[in-house]
């Protein structure tokens, strides 16, 4: 089968959550034998010009503000599925009903994700299927390795993921020592400088993740905006991590580990792109 993969940015361009989703789901089609064409924002238009037996749409924010006329594409096809990541508040109504209502399978994250999204847009989704972020369990397990962080937070640093409300945590707890492993939008050092009990280590490869969260006690994460799974949390859970400061209503993984248990959530996890694919070749 042939597919183009739309979506703003690959992993050349960003490592956050939603690219190694994708990159994994690729590859694994690739492995079972289709030919898979991934368009992100600075691809070539001629992408569009060529004939595919499907289009995987996901985040699409760049792509639409730079060409709209690609969505229209995309709802046009007559063989178009959703891959949704976020919450997709860049889409006019009329164009997100149009989007997903095009589709002949709307993919979400988690019981959560398919939940929030129903009170903010209405009953507008159908031939809903949940595949959470797909988790290597091979690299994310327990370990008997010892404890060596407190608190931690890794991954993308931003005011939406709940960073100041990190910031604001180690101010309450002077005691306790939090680790922060990732990037930010803007110049974490000289934030972070100013507190005394925050260490700030960077950027880390994703096996080096699976290392820290084995050798951590608690996990931080406080989003001020629904995450409809959380690879951070998720990957934290799977290496063993028991203890959450945040909000937990407000993660989609979390709730699906207690919906589901720790066996399931894993075997989920790491059999996602191979559950994706086998709901595309039900089509």
């Amino acid at each position: 089968m042939r597919v183009l993969f739309v979506s703003d940015f690959s992993l050349d361009h960003n490592s956050g959550g939603a690219q190694v989703s994708n990159d994994a789901i690729i590859k694994k089609g690739e492995q079972l034998g289709h030919e898979i064409i991934l368009h992100n924002f600075d691809s070539d238009y001629t992408d569009f010009l060529c004939s595919y037996d499907l289009i995987i749409s996901s985040n699409l924010e760049v792509i639409y503000n730079k060409t709209p006329d690609k969505l229209n594409y995309i709802i046009n096809h007559p063989n178009h599925v959703r891959l949704e990541h976020d919450s997709c508040l860049y889409l006019e109504s009329n164009k997100r009903k149009q989007l997903f209502e095009s589709s002949k399978i709307n993919f979400f994250l988690s019981e959560f994700h398919v939940s929030f999204f129903g009170s903010m847009y209405g009953n507008i989704f159908s031939n809903i299927e949940i595949v959470f972020d797909p988790i290597d369990t091979n690299i994310f397990k327990p370990s008997s390795a010892e404890k060596k962080y407190d608190v931690v937070y890794c991954g993308f640093a931003h005011q939406l993921k709940g960073f100041d409300n990190l910031i604001q945590f180690a101010k309450n707890n002077p005691k306790r020592t939090i680790d922060i492993f990732g990037w930010g939008a803007y110049d974490l050092e000289n934030v972070i400088e100013k507190h005394k009990n925050i260490n700030y280590h960077g950027r880390i490869s994703h096996a080096e993740t699976a290392e820290v969260y084995q050798r951590s006690n608690t996990i931080f994460h406080n989003p001020i905006v629904n995450e409809p799974f959380c690879r951070m949390v998720a990957e934290a859970i799977l290496c063993g991590v028991k203890d959450l400061q945040g909000n937990e209503s407000k993660i989609g993984s979390v709730q699906e580990y207690k919906r589901i248990g720790a066996k399931k959530f894993a075997e989920n996890c790491m059999n996602a792109p191979q559950i994706f694919w086998d709901k595309i070749n039900q089509l």
